[in-house]
């Protein structure tokens, strides 16, 4: 029996390894190759309003919670965010170092839902970027994004990987990129 078993698992073994190497593997990504160009500079934290907590609904470093009262960070949850999208800009190819544009945000909602696993984590950040010397916006735009996590994970990685997910959809909106070059 062991034989049977044997002849028809090492097939599929085999085929599953070689998936990797037809670009169906998950963790690559088309766009991984080609990195948006653009130059930009990310305002300060304290250009990144964090609505629940300017609405009194929660404290300016607490994420709200449906299974508890909130997941309570260290530092501010607009300090996180701005660091995370800072970082997520750099590692996709934007120089930061351009002051002639400046992006800003507004964390609009930014909760975790963990009474069922996995816990489902949503961020909706509207995104602006504003032109330094004349003080015009000449992009602006709304990211929603919604990502499941383990429900016991650390709250650090999914607060990183949800910004992840926001500051992606941001770089592969053509106005951002044209507003950015």
């Amino acid at each position: 029996m062991l034989k049977g078993c044997s002849v028809i698992a090492l097939p599929l073994l085999l085929s599953a390894c070689s998936w990797s190497w037809f670009g169906l593997n998950s963790s690559s990504s088309p766009r991984a190759a080609a990195a948006p160009a653009g130059s930009l500079s990310v305002a300060p934290a304290r250009e990144f309003a964090y609505m629940p907590a300017l609405d009194g609904r929660v404290s300016p470093n607490r994420i709200e919670n449906t299974a508890m009262t909130g997941v309570v960070l260290k530092s501010e949850v607009r300090d996180a965010v701005r660091e995370s999208v800072a970082n997520h800009l750099k590692v996709a190819g934007f120089h930061l170092d351009d002051k002639r544009k400046v992006l800003s945000g507004r964390i609009e909602k930014f909760s975790v839902d963990d009474v069922r696993s996995p816990a489902l984590w949503t961020l909706q950040m509207r995104y602006v970027v504003t032109d330094a010397s004349t003080h015009q916006v000449v992009f602006s735009t709304t990211k929603t994004v919604k990502r499941k996590s383990p429900k016991f994970t650390s709250n650090t990685i999914a607060i990183e990987d949800t910004v992840k997910l926001s500051v992606d959809a941001l770089v592969q909106d053509a106005g951002f990129i044209k507003a950015v070059n």
